[in-house]
């Protein structure tokens, strides 16, 4: 962990001494931006009627019309921020069967430190006790402890929705989420030190970074104390602050997602793991904001997008193609998995079904267990169970989203399926 924590000190110059304090002021501008980001996430959560230690919900399935591009219609989700300065919280999770369920808890630093799913808790109803970093009390009968690493936290809840018919049953289920407790806000204070100094000391950094924060102490900053302001001459703390300013300037620009690998017309994507191995990670997880930091890590889920059929030639919609899923290679999961189909530019097409799952009642199948999915223009009438619709004159991308996926998904081992183009059906 030492030897982390030195690598990350030569990556931010802090290896070389002396260093001024407005180089020290820069530096503990990157190194603490994933704490005051998530912050402002929080805060903007609040702004926008949001409270804390109250879930969300997002009660309807994303349609064509929805603003976000390659919309998930597989789970609908419940989100909260808690706040655990005052002491313990407790969570309250519904019995949901054998319904897909995962829980995400995720720290002030980005770190995704605990997942518990529908198979960690059978199904059943569950009673949670969040506590706060350092706490030492006993937990209470009948609980079961989630020790979370900082005071702020957020719980991200996903549950399975089989489509429209299904999302009643799901908005019932998130109704019987709860949270305990109240707890006021405390607005972010807006300069950085003055940031970092009350969000410190109740949302500790991550053991390799505790060592680069130590060297912060010249501007008087401390993850014990937060921020003595004292400790700065006026015209000291103006020169720092400008250099800070220069620091927010000079963020990376947010880089491209890129696949884990390529599998014939197939790009591989997964979030990586639960806990970001460098700071550049965590800042990019912060500034792309919850569909980074609240991913699921790829233990929990991987996704693949097919741009081209099995002879390389770009997917388009106004072709026909043929997947075929056969028993011994079916996507090898724990949890299901889903087909959805969109255009090139991310838009489900409108007024039809664009997704299948391996729940799906009216999937058909051979009489050796194989699965034929088709994709097209036009609804194939032998094969109408198993199409998925394409919007002619437009790209295609066809996503499949593989939950809770086995070693051999994560290794490599599994192949997924070609996209052949059916040329005997010319549209």
């Amino acid at each position: 962990m030492r030897s982390a924590a030195f690598a990350l000190l030569a990556c931010l110059g802090l290896m070389a001494q002396p260093l001024d304090l407005e180089t020290i002021g820069a530096q503990a501008f990157r190194t603490g931006y994933p704490l005051l980001a998530m912050a402002g996430w929080r805060d903007n959560f609040l702004k926008m009627g949001g409270s804390l230690n109250r879930f969300t919900h997002r009660r309807e399935m994303l349609s064509a019309f929805a603003e976000e591009t390659f919309p998930n219609s597989d789970t609908l989700s419940s989100t909260a921020w808690v706040e655990l300065a005052d002491g313990p919280v407790t969570l309250r999770v519904p019995a949901t069967g054998g319904r897909y369920l995962t829980i995400q808890f995720i720290s002030a630093w980005a770190d995704s430190f605990a997942i518990l799913s529908r198979k960690d808790l059978d199904g059943q109803a569950a009673l949670l006790y969040l506590t706060q970093p350092g706490w030492s009390g006993t937990v209470p009968a009948g609980y079961r402890q989630v020790a979370c690493p900082t005071s702020m936290v957020a719980v991200w809840v996903r549950l399975f929705v089989a489509g429209e018919g299904d999302v009643a049953a799901v908005r019932a289920l998130q109704q019987q989420l709860a949270l305990s407790g109240t707890s006021w806000p405390r607005p972010t204070p807006g300069p950085l030190l003055e940031a970092l100094g009350a969000l410190l000391p109740a949302n500790p950094p991550p053991a390799p970074l505790r060592a680069v924060f130590e060297r912060f102490e010249p501007l008087g900053l401390s993850m014990a104390k937060g921020f003595d302001p004292s400790r700065l001459s006026a015209g000291t703390r103006h020169s720092v602050d400008a250099a800070i300013e220069l620091a927010r300037k000079d963020l990376p620009p947010r880089p491209i997602r890129k696949p884990r690998r390529l599998d014939g017309g197939w790009a591989i994507y997964d979030a990586g793991s639960p806990m970001p191995a460098t700071l550049e990670e965590r800042i990019f997880r912060t500034r792309s904001g919850p569909s980074a930091f609240a991913a699921l890590p790829s233990t929990e889920s991987v996704y693949a997008v097919g741009f081209a059929d099995a002879d390389g030639e770009p997917l388009q919609g106004d072709s026909r193609y043929v997947i075929t899923l056969d028993p011994a290679a079916m996507p090898p999961v724990d949890g299901f998995w889903s087909f959805s189909v969109y255009t090139a530019s991310g838009r489900a097409v409108f007024g039809a079904r664009h997704s299948l799952h391996s729940f799906s009642p009216y999937l058909n199948k051979s009489s050796g267990g194989a699965i034929r999915i088709t994709l097209g223009p036009s609804v194939p009438l032998a094969e109408q169970s198993n199409w998925l619709p394409l919007k002619p004159g437009e790209g295609v991308r066809l996503v499949v989203r593989l939950y809770q996926p086995r070693r051999s998904v994560l290794d490599g081992s599994w192949h997924l399926p070609a996209i052949v183009q059916d040329r005997r059906a010319s549209q």
